[in-house]
């Protein structure tokens, strides 16, 4: 863990729930960065951060495209600038033969696993980033496997190679993932130091904008 540092001047969202997203906001706090949260939790949230901490919570059913929409142009208003987006992706995993699936399931994940995050990046980009800058960070939140998620996770890696050949240099994008190998601990343990740590500095050309973080996370960088 960070010691708390002075604060920086940059803002971060983070959308989404669940226990990654208090790990996410603990780790961007401590290096001095403003942060706005929403999803279900993120009053919650805010509660159990340090007092005085510069959290602004929005309170925001995740997937409802409109209410994130809004929650992106409330920091670009209350806030001043957007620097960084960050979104928690929460998945369902379903096991079971694809014959027997709801397609309805795939169709909640295909919408959580990427309509959700590119239509955060869409509105981010156009409220400040097209024309400032930043950085824009997807992280799946948990390392199950299985049906509807690799769909999603599939398709959240090709919108990522997208995204980053569109968008970059200007705008940075990456996607953290976990390894069919990671357990669930060492994977949270260890996905707020790299989601950070790619917010702030630029991945290196050879590793791409997919970071898959193993056992031992070490993240490739060039100087920014």
């Amino acid at each position: 863990m960070h010691s708390a540092s002075t604060k920086t001047g940059r803002v971060a969202l983070v959308t989404g729930g669940g226990d990654l997203t208090t790990t996410v906001l603990e780790s961007l706090l401590a290096r001095g960065v403003q942060v706005a949260l929403a999803g279900p939790d993120a009053e919650q949230a805010r509660r159990t951060a340090p007092p005085g901490a510069p959290v602004l919570a929005l309170p925001r059913v995740h997937d409802d495209l409109t209410a994130l929409a809004g929650a992106v142009d409330t920091v670009v208003e209350r806030l001043g600038r957007l620097d960084h987006l960050v979104n928690v992706i929460a998945t369902r995993p379903r096991q079971g033969p694809l014959m027997e699936l709801d397609p309805a399931a795939l169709s909640d994940a295909l919408r959580s696993g990427i309509v959700t995050p590119l239509a955060c990046v869409q509105r981010a980009y156009r409220r400040w980033m097209a024309a400032n800058g930043g950085s824009v960070v997807n992280v799946v939140a948990t390392t199950a496997r299985g049906g509807p998620q690799d769909a999603a996770l599939a398709g959240l890696t090709e919108l990522t190679e997208w995204l980053a050949a569109e968008l970059g240099p200007r705008v940075q994008i990456a996607t953290v993932v976990p390894s069919p190998l990671v357990g669930t601990g060492a994977y949270r343990a260890g996905v707020a130091e790299a989601v950070c740590d790619l917010l702030t500095r630029r991945t290196s050309r050879a590793q791409g904008p997919v970071f898959v973080l193993d056992e031992e996370p070490a993240c490739p960088f060039e100087a920014a």
